[in-house]
């Protein structure tokens, strides 16, 4: 299990380091800007994604990150 995150204040990052380690005590955070986030998804079978909502919307860089990488 991997966690990929975008996270501007720290907020959504604190948030999902709690979910996994709930969940998965081996599971990693990796933030979205990072290189490895895309081999990160190839390895695993379970994603979660975390992110803040901008107006209840999901924000640029996420819809960007998920349409670049669709085919991952």
């Amino acid at each position: 299990m991997v966690g990929v995150f975008l996270s501007g204040t720290g907020n959504t990052k604190h948030c999902i380091q709690k979910f996994l380690t709930a969940l998965d005590s081996d599971a990693k955070c990796v933030p979205i800007e990072d290189k490895e986030s895309i081999d990160a998804i190839r390895k695993n079978d379970e994603i979660i994604l975390a992110y803040p909502t901008q107006f209840s919307n999901v924000p640029f860089m996420v819809r960007d990150f998920v349409i670049r990488h669709k085919d991952v």
